[in-house]
């Protein structure tokens, strides 16, 4: 089951392409409750995303997502979370045992240059081996303006290559200056998708 919560506010909120940050209210807590109340546990895993970092929710969030795994019996849960926090992961993964939990990086691609295009505040010595160290995985940004296909492929076969799971998005426009470049997203669904959408680890 997939959960789309509301977060504090990204610690990090400067990524080119984004204005998700921008989804914060006074009280986190009463827009997720309704969510999580929403939880029947039929697969026993929980795919967790929020406004930014999953370190970053309330803490009665945290507790009652706590709660919602003891009584739906969730065995696995999958959470989001900036590199930055890459060294708190185990920590908040410990309140939710026995789940396994487990955590994926928007990385968005693994090309230093344009990962420092976009503002991502990953070091450009990062690489799919690296991250690799603390999440099982990735999501991948692409069709954007000025990309390539061949980064795109290439972003891909790497994420396939060191990580459990991966998601492929499709940019969309938003406030930012950052455009979605059609001609890609036609060659993507016509060409890439195919070879995707039957593959377990990939979204």
């Amino acid at each position: 089951e997939f959960l789309l919560l509301q977060g504090t506010g990204c610690r990090w909120h400067k990524c080119g392409f984004c204005d998700y940050h921008a989804d914060t209210s006074d009280s986190p807590f009463m827009v997720n409750k309704p969510v999580l109340d929403k939880v029947e546990g039929i697969y026993g895993v929980l795919d967790i995303i929020n406004s930014g970092s999953a370190v970053e929710l309330d803490p009665q969030t945290v507790s009652y997502i706590r709660k919602v795994v003891q009584d739906k019996q969730i065995h696995t849960l999958w959470f989001e979370s900036h590199y930055m926090y890459r060294h708190h992961l185990k920590s908040f993964a410990n309140q939710f045992a026995p789940a396994v939990v487990k955590f994926r990086c928007g990385v968005e691609t693994f090309d230093p240059v344009l990962r420092k295009q976009w503002n991502k505040g990953i070091p450009d010595d990062v690489d799919a081996e690296e991250l690799a160290r603390y999440f099982k995985g990735v999501c991948l940004l692409c069709c954007t303006r000025g990309e390539s296909k061949q980064r795109i492929v290439s972003d891909i076969e790497t994420a396939r290559r060191y990580f459990e799971y991966f998601s492929v998005n499709l940019f969309c426009n938003n406030t930012t200056d950052v455009k979605r470049d059609e001609d890609l997203v036609k060659w993507f669904i016509q060409e890439v998708y195919p070879t995707l959408k039957n593959e377990p680890g990939v979204e």
